[in-house]
């Protein structure tokens, strides 16, 4: 009795001093976990708008405790068992709760994060690694076989492994490892370490030199997920979460086998991706006609299914020459004629408000776009 009396009262002192509670979409989720906090962060900062914004998640729930404690910076983080019980029930008030939702999860809308990045520009990341955890993390990476000094790229290709409940729904983003091969010894060549990301579920990579298959070794933990994402050159990924770990602390990403075709821009202004292509009873569909029916917001394996789509994985010359243009990107060495640009615009037209990844700084890759035909840039 005396809480429905208590609670209510403190509720509306809470709103007055505006404390409000970001309620996650998906905190067991490392690309909630990273790119909610942040854009909410930084949404928060570019507004000047003051406020204290409660985190209420315990470590348990969430996908890296590592990446929670850095949030302690921006975000009032309640984890422990009393605190976070005595505050649970203000979750019962809608005026103190805020939903991240369109931020990242935006069905069939444009997601929030685009034009969050787009306005923070050049500035520098929310989050940075302490002293402790960069000696850490690199005393790790020498235990792996890594020489002191050398840089190194986090290699991700999503697989069904990791959420069994609901793989059904996300098949299509899916695909082989080995399709990344090429790309590795590119980078290998070019003086880097390659180190596969992911969790226990996935398939073993074969022994390539230079490339560390950390995701099924003895020194995969949650600190090591964090600093590695944080410290490479950039991430080699495809459409899971796992990149904008690496976006939340400034790195860029080359993101191949990009599902569906209007989320195929990546988050990070400084990013280059290109898409899965679809086909139909064999042959290849242009890509224009697609971004303009609702094909493109096609979220969900069975959508593909019914209407007899195929998704088709980027061919390992595909990810090798986006691997090389970001390899270019880094050194700060890009070569862009005045037509890549003008392919550029013209494929950034295709996408309107509504499409996921609508009013995206980033880019598509350069060879990509070279190779498609004058019909993938019509929209009819």
């Amino acid at each position: 009795m005396l809480s429905r009396i208590v609670y209510p009262v403190l509720a509306r002192l809470l709103w007055l001093l505006r404390v409000r509670f970001l309620c996650l979409t998906s905190p067991n989720r490392i690309g909630h976990l990273a790119i909610e906090p942040d854009c909410h962060a930084k949404d928060r900062l570019l507004a000047g708008r003051w406020e204290l914004t409660v985190l209420l998640l315990r470590p348990a729930d969430v996908a890296n405790p590592r990446l929670l404690e850095h949030w302690r910076k921006y975000f009032i983080v309640v984890s422990r068992p009393t605190p976070f019980r005595l505050l649970t029930p203000f979750l019962s008030f809608d005026f103190l709760r805020l939903y991240p939702l369109r931020c990242v999860v935006a069905i069939d809308d444009t997601a929030t994060a685009y034009d969050t990045y787009r306005r923070w520009g050049e500035r520098p990341p929310l989050l940075a690694l302490t002293a402790t955890e960069r000696a850490a993390g690199r005393a790790t990476l020498e235990k792996m076989g890594v020489p002191a000094g050398a840089w190194f790229v986090c290699i991700h290709s999503r697989e069904g492994g990791y959420s069994p409940a609901d793989e059904h729904l996300h098949s299509y983003r899916n695909s082989s490892i080995d399709d990344y091969i090429p790309a590795m010894h590119a980078i290998v060549a070019a003086g880097g370490w390659c180190i596969r990301m992911g969790d226990s579920t996935m398939r073993p990579l074969r022994p390539v030199p230079g490339v560390i298959d950390y995701a099924l070794s003895p020194y995969k933990d949650a600190a090591m997920d964090v600093y590695l994402c944080a410290e490479c050159r950039f991430v080699l990924g495809n459409s899971s979460g796992l990149y904008m770990l690496a976006a939340v602390f400034g790195k860029p990403s080359a993101l191949a086998n990009q599902a569906p075709l209007s989320a195929v821009y990546g988050v990070g202004i400084r990013d280059i991706a290109i898409p899965k292509r679809l086909r139909r009873d064999g042959q290849l569909l242009p890509l224009g006609p697609l971004l303009r029916s609702p094909i493109a917001n096609y979220r969900f394996t069975e959508l593909y299914e019914k209407d007899r789509l195929e998704p088709v994985n980027n061919t390992p010359a595909e990810i090798l020459a986006m691997t090389e243009e970001m390899l270019e990107r880094v050194s700060g060495s890009p070569t862009y004629t005045a037509d890549d640009e003008a392919r550029q615009e013209k494929f950034r037209a295709l996408f309107a408000r509504g499409h996921y990844s609508f009013g995206a700084a980033s880019r598509i890759g350069r060879d990509f776009l070279r190779n498609l035909a004058e019909s993938d840039f019509r929209p009819a």
